[in-house]
């Protein structure tokens, strides 16, 4: 029989299982121990590609940000900024357990930079002023990644989520969120979603 060669470690390989490990697992449960084990080597042979547990976080942010899908300049600024908006979030749906990495751990590693000055070109291209196209950057990713938190750990008053819900308020006191009760019940979030992108979008249009 044939000696089976191990896969030699790399960066890449430790910041991808960690992402597979985290996704089945969640985030609580990610240690370096247990990384090895899941990458069958001793937890100290990480840290010669990856120095500590916050290099590896910030890892994870830099695999999911490469896993964006971009238009081509081509496609026009409008639709550019949609599509990464939208790609953006399908990165929650994708990774739950992962995604609020991306909220709480700025990616300022240079993927996340690269996307940062993609973003800026786009619209300065476009002919928006440079305080502007940042201000837009900003107000687009708080709006893309506040929605998609909430879709992960779910909204108000909608039932996978609501300790209180429309039906059991009283009509009286709460007429205006009693008369949404089938609207929650049934919420179509890409629907949604696609509102609030088109508010800002529209807004920003004003700028020009």
């Amino acid at each position: 029989m044939g000696v089976v060669k191990r896969r030699p470690l790399s960066r890449r390989r430790i910041l991808e299982a960690a992402v597979r490990f985290v996704d089945r697992e969640g985030l609580e449960a990610l240690s370096m121990r247990k990384l090895g084990s899941e990458l069958g080597v001793e937890a100290m042979s990480l840290y010669n590609h990856v120095p500590n547990k916050g290099a590896l976080l910030d890892g994870m942010v830099e695999v999911l940000l490469g896993e964006l899908d971009i238009p081509p300049e081509e496609a026009g600024w409008e639709r550019r900024v949609r599509e990464a908006y939208r790609a953006f979030r399908r990165l929650a749906h994708e990774h739950p357990n992962v995604f609020p990495l991306l909220v709480v751990r700025p990616p300022d590693t240079m993927d996340g930079i690269w996307l940062v000055e993609e973003f800026l070109k786009t619209l300065r291209g476009a002919g928006f002023a440079p305080e502007t196209s940042l201000h837009a950057f900003r107000t687009l990713s708080s709006y893309a990644s506040g929605y998609a938190m909430a879709e992960i750990r779910g909204f108000a008053m909608e039932p996978a989520s609501a300790r209180v819900g429309a039906a059991t308020l009283s009509p009286e006191d709460f007429p205006n969120i009693h008369e949404l009760g089938a609207s929650l019940r049934h919420v179509d979030h890409d629907a949604e979603f696609e509102f609030g992108l088109d508010l800002i979008l529209s807004g920003l249009k004003e700028k020009l």
